[in-house]
């Protein structure tokens, strides 16, 4: 890719010369390391791809999961209730459940925040 420079003629290179040669020596450079980039990009994103497909399918089969575990709650507390009730008692379960899940979340970001400054 970049030749070794040969003045013309046997004699000195002017000083727009070398400026001209060392710019495309520098696109040049510059080039080779995007695409180097590239490369190792490309490279670990094929590393990558099955096992996000596999954790994708992990997490459609967890949710799965909890949402048979809601439906047996419901079906518990039919049995002994109401339908009806038993389907708002499982909503503010599940409620419950969430918000405690969210506020642990929100306090880790908040303390994150206060380690960080």
């Amino acid at each position: 890719m970049l030749k070794p420079a040969t003045p013309p003629n046997g004699g000195e290179e002017s000083i727009g010369d070398l400026v001209h040669r060392l710019v495309n020596d520098g696109k040049a450079y510059a080039q080779a390391e995007v695409a180097y980039v590239k490369t190792l990009g490309t490279e670990k994103a094929a590393q990558l791809k099955m096992p996000v497909i596999y954790g994708v399918a992990a997490l459609l089969f967890a949710h799965a999961a909890f949402l048979a575990v809601c439906a047996l709650i419901w079906v518990a507390l039919a049995q002994v209730m109401n339908d009806a009730l038993a389907g708002l008692l499982t909503v503010v379960i599940l409620g419950a459940v969430a918000g405690v899940l969210g506020y642990l979340a929100y306090s880790g970001i908040a303390k994150m925040k206060e380690s960080g400054k």
